[in-house]
């Protein structure tokens, strides 16, 4: 087995001097050994060297997907062990033996393989939420059936009347052409020195926050950028989460080929996951000799939004926004790209916004895509501890840069009975731009 798996010499790194037990936040949950990256590389050590099976041993499979993938290990490994890239090759390759369970192949393969495709169940559950089926369902009991659906259906917010992209192609009486959901009119004020600029709008901005896709677009214009919005797919970072590497290629090259030829200068996105997945399009890709290029090209023009507008420079806001609020590092984007000032560089300069710094700002807030559905104990023992330290900021308004921490933070919200709501910086940068031309 040890041919198959070339990350060998980075499991045997492992010193097993436990720094990883102070950050690890499973591990702080449940005080086992193999819920840190200290016991999980012991397994997988097992595994190369054959004395454990990655196809037999169901307790073993329960510790790799019992794992954030947070990252958290790794700023603290003295021998630099990627533990989060280990597992994640693990189950790439537990994935390809034995292939996905029903309903994860229908969500990877079927609703998150296609933007139309994803817009029947999201649909489905617009009409869900507004016809009165979802009383009957919550007062008769019949969501208690469903499992750990009946969390999911808790944390999902209020859906908008329309998507995104359906919200520009009306702005724009239709969309511009067979690639661009969206194009800028023009430059802005200073067309001299505009960029234009790919925004990649995300699965969640787009379906459940076209609200924080219309600050981003709003922002970048304002800010002199040409803006387009091409007709993307998912970024494929929950496919890579659980090891569907073939489809996680399929929508790199897709994504890429319509980036590419946006002709843009930068790619832009507003959620610190695609960010960090599109980034990491240029290793995704290395060894296909038709995308290599394409994707390193595409990798180094990524950039967060609040990256972006800090390296660039931005125009100060003339309105108010008065507001106490905190904000939460999402794991991506903090650990995963190294970006953690920049957001606070744009809340700061909102005049009238108090932002008062959350402990353990970094650490994982316990959504990591669907782990809040697949595991809603460790889940939700892991938000409360969030949740105590928002109380201590005294915030009624909680930050993050990304779309999925924001879904995962305000069910924190409500689970710790605290007033207050979750956004993004860019919608309270946009807002204070509004404020100062009314």
């Amino acid at each position: 087995m040890t041919s198959e798996v070339p990350s060998l010499k980075d499991v045997v790194r492992c010193n097993k001097c436990g720094f990883c037990q102070e950050v690890c936040p499973t591990y702080k949950v449940t005080g086992q050994e193999f819920a840190l990256a200290r016991g999980r590389n012991r397994l997988l050590r097992l595994v190369m060297d054959d004395r454990m099976s990655l196809d037999a041993d169901p307790e073993l499979k329960e510790h790799l997907y019992s794992c954030l993938l947070c990252g958290a290990c790794t700023l603290v490994c003295p021998p630099a062990v990627p533990t989060d890239k280990l597992v994640a090759a693990a189950r790439a390759l537990l994935t390809s033996r034995q292939g996905l369970p029903f309903w994860q192949r229908r969500v990877l393969r079927g609703f998150l393989k296609s933007p139309r495709h994803l817009a029947v169940p999201i649909s489905l559950l617009r009409l869900y939420q507004r016809s009165g089926m979802r009383w009957l369902a919550r007062h008769t009991g019949l969501l208690r059936l469903l499992g750990n659906l009946e969390r999911a259906e808790g944390l999902l917010p209020p859906l908008p009347a329309a998507s995104l992209r359906a919200r520009l192609a009306l702005r724009r009486g239709g969309a511009v052409s067979g690639e661009l959901a969206y194009q800028s009119r023009a430059c802005g004020s200073s067309p001299a020195w505009c960029k234009r600029v790919a925004y990649f709008a995300g699965c969640l901005s787009d379906n459940l926050f076209p609200n924080i896709g219309m600050a981003v677009i709003g922002v970048l214009e304002r800010n002199g950028y040409q803006v387009v919005v091409p007709h993307t797919l998912c970024c494929g970072i929950a496919h890579q989460a659980y090891g569907d590497l073939e489809v996680a290629r399929d929508l790199a090259r897709a994504n890429v080929r319509m980036l590419i030829a946006t002709g843009a200068e930068l790619v832009v996105t507003e959620c610190g996951s695609c960010a960090h997945t599109l980034h990491g399009y240029a290793e995704l890709l290395a060894d296909d000799p038709t995308w290599s290029d394409a994707a390193g090209e595409v990798a180094a023009k990524v950039r967060d939004v609040s990256q972006l507008l800090v390296e660039e420079g931005f125009r100060e806001p003339g309105g108010r926004v008065e507001e106490v609020a905190t904000y939460h590092d999402p794991c991506h984007l903090a650990r995963g790209l190294g970006v953690r000032a920049a957001p606070r560089v744009v809340l700061k300069s909102i005049p009238g916004l108090e932002l008062r710094e959350l402990p353990e700002a970094d650490w994982c807030c316990g959504g990591a895509g669907s782990y809040n559905v697949t595991r809603p104990d460790l889940s939700m023992a892991i938000l409360d501890r969030k949740m105590a330290n928002v109380r201590e900021t005294g915030a009624t308004l909680v930050t993050s840069g990304c779309p999925s921490c924001l879904v995962q933070l305000a069910c924190g919200l409500g689970r710790a009975g605290l007033t207050g709501r979750v956004e993004h910086p860019l919608q309270l940068l946009w807002r204070a731009y509004q404020n100062g031309e009314r």
